[in-house]
């Protein structure tokens, strides 16, 4: 079990951090787009027909792309003063109650997500403007919630082998980003 989850943990670690690279980009090219349209609306009185929809668009790649390598690096934001007064055993016990709770629920929201698309690709659904069919960015955004759903699976895998090996306190972030306390 160590070595599998080892192993697609490593992967996640790779697959996430090129989606959020791709997610990089969409956000510096939405950047870009969104202050060309802002200078063509007060300055040409002629703003772009198609930035509401492409925001649209991006935001969708730009969550989901991103979101895998925030839950891989375990970098959410937290509100941890409750959770740090407990004991290390008590704190994996919650970890593992807590991922395996969102593992669930994530494996619906990608069925979910999946089932959408396909519905999209099925009535071929466009948008307004552009006429851009929306089926592509559906299936993009189900294939990157696969990857929040196995960072998930890293964690609860994690959380597992604590309370297996009585390895009771949580690797500090300090330790894969030692610039930080």
């Amino acid at each position: 079990m160590s070595a599998d989850a080892g192993r697609i943990g490593r992967w996640n670690g790779r697959v996430t951090t090129w989606l959020a690279r791709v997610a990089a980009f969409v956000l510096a090219a939405l950047a870009v787009v969104t202050f060309c349209d802002v200078i063509a609306r007060y300055f040409f009185d002629s703003p772009f027909s198609f930035t509401v929809e492409l925001t649209e668009l991006a935001m969708g790649i730009l969550v989901y792309f991103g979101v895998g390598m925030t839950t891989h690096d375990n970098e959410h934001i937290s509100v941890d003063f409750v959770t740090l007064r407990l004991s290390g055993w008590l704190r994996a016990v919650l970890s593992l109650i807590t991922n395996g709770l969102a593992f669930l629920f994530l494996i619906f929201l990608v069925w979910r997500l999946w089932q959408r698309a396909v519905v999209l690709l099925d009535k071929g659904d466009t948008t307004p403007i552009m006429f851009v069919p929306l089926w592509p960015f559906a299936f993009l955004m189900a294939f990157g919630s696969i990857f929040l759903l196995t960072g998930v699976l890293v964690r609860f895998v994690d959380a597992g082998r604590r309370l297996q090996n009585s390895q009771t306190t949580p690797p500090s972030a300090s330790v894969t980003r030692p610039y930080q306390e």
